[in-house]
């Protein structure tokens, strides 16, 4: 929804992150391939070959320097984290590890998730709606 605001090395830094993210429980989801993929169009880049071996969480997170940015990030991991309905011990880590090296008060990661989760409701009612 705002990852177009990024530039083009953050979206780089991103997708990898997201791929980190969706495969750090050991299930990649075909819900979580499905908003990467999203996150692709709206970008408007192709998907990056992500290595886990090559992948350094500090490097990436590194790589977001504005507050609004960083914002943009958690927000969208967030949503990534909660389409398949369900909040890994590993997807925790990593928004707790993303809070605290961005410097975020830890209750802006509730409110995140509370977002996301709305924002997916209505995304599902969304597709309701187009098939009546």
């Amino acid at each position: 929804m705002f990852l177009n605001r990024l530039d083009p090395d953050e979206k780089s830094a991103f997708l990898a992150l997201a791929h980190h993210v969706a495969r750090s429980d050991a299930e990649f989801s075909s819900e979580e391939l499905t908003v990467i993929a999203r996150y692709c169009m709206e970008m408007q880049v192709d998907d990056i070959d992500y290595d886990e071996d090559q992948f350094d969480i500090d490097q990436i997170i590194g790589r977001f320097q504005s507050d609004n940015h960083r914002n943009i990030v958690l927000l969208e991991l967030t949503t990534l984290i909660y389409a398949d309905e369900r909040l890994a011990a590993e997807e925790q880590q990593i928004l707790d590890k993303l809070v605290e090296r961005f410097d975020m008060n830890p209750y802006v990661s509730t409110i995140f998730k509370e977002w996301a989760k709305s924002f997916l409701s209505l995304c599902t009612q969304g597709e309701a709606l187009i098939h009546l």
